[in-house]
């Protein structure tokens, strides 16, 4: 089963969003969706290609899930020895400069 590893850029955006939700006074809904969006991660260990390949690169490797209007952007190694999430953002910003580095 490959191990699912989350970039300091993607993890970094996650907090971003739990952040933006406890300033506007949702903290429960930050709660529940750090739990959820935890649960996707984790399910691509069993199903690494379970998500859709991302439209804007082409690239067989590089996949998405979405939680709510968020997508989570995963690369899936040759050997599905390793998942490496590289960025989570909302779904009305374009996907942008996810560094191209799997640090």
């Amino acid at each position: 089963m490959p191990r699912v590893r989350i970039t300091e850029q993607a993890q970094s955006e996650l907090d971003a969003i739990l952040e933006y939700y406890e300033r506007v006074g949702a903290g429960d809904f930050a709660e529940v969706f750090e739990e959820r969006v935890i649960a996707k991660i984790r399910k691509l260990e069993r199903f690494p290609r379970m998500g859709r390949v991302v439209p804007e690169i082409r690239d067989d490797a590089i996949h998405e899930v979405r939680y709510r209007n968020h997508r989570i952007v995963y690369l899936v190694d040759r050997e599905e020895e390793e998942i490496v999430v590289l960025t989570i953002f909302h779904a009305s910003r374009p996907l942008g400069d996810w560094g191209g580095s799997e640090e």
